[in-house]
């Protein structure tokens, strides 16, 4: 036998398996934009993403079928015409990046992430600091109301943390149906 025009990877399993891990790998790629697989799954799902990118990137109804037929889940196509497809339009290829990460711990696979080379404006913003700030802001908010109610301050029975947590009650084992 010859693999004259046979591309692509088995990746053990039969056609229609791999035909719905594949649209399952592409689906995930598209709704978070990086995905977590081992190397030999990536190299095969960038192949389809690229693809259904470019084919994505012509906007039309036509399009948007042929598309369907490997996404299948609207959410995932909404996002891929309204705002994947538009950011890579002047771009000629080349949508997607492998990165190498450590082999996985239970059977020593290689592993790598597949990621959109473009990152959404979302996510360039650096949102740690804000977050950081609010938490401090809500556990600073959060500390007063528990040392009044540790040192008794404030009005009787008007302590917040005090009225969330009702007492716990013992369980009552069940006794064995008499016999008759």
């Amino acid at each position: 036998m010859s693999r004259h025009m046979n591309t692509g990877r088995k990746l053990s399993r039969n056609t229609s398996h791999r035909r719905a891990l594949l649209d399952n790998l592409v689906r995930s790629v598209i709704l978070s934009e990086s995905i977590r697989t081992t190397t030999a799954k990536a190299k095969e799902a960038r192949r389809v993403v690229e693809k259904i990118i470019t084919k994505a990137r012509e906007g039309t109804l036509t399009a948007r079928r042929n598309v369907h037929r490997t996404v299948r889940d609207q959410a995932a196509l909404a996002k891929l015409f309204e705002t994947i497809a538009p950011r890579f339009k002047t771009r000629p290829g080349g949508y997607t990046r492998i990165v190498h990460v450590q082999n996985r711990v239970g059977d020593n696979a290689p592993m790598a992430i597949l990621e959109l080379v473009e990152k959404s404006a979302a996510e360039e913003k650096p949102a740690e600091p804000e977050k950081k700030a609010d938490k401090k802001a809500a556990q600073a908010e959060k500390k007063p109301a528990k040392v009044k109610a540790a040192k008794g301050g404030g009005d009787q029975g008007s302590s917040e943390t005090a009225e969330k947590k009702p007492p716990k009650q013992k369980k009552q084992k069940k006794e064995p149906a008499e016999e008759k």
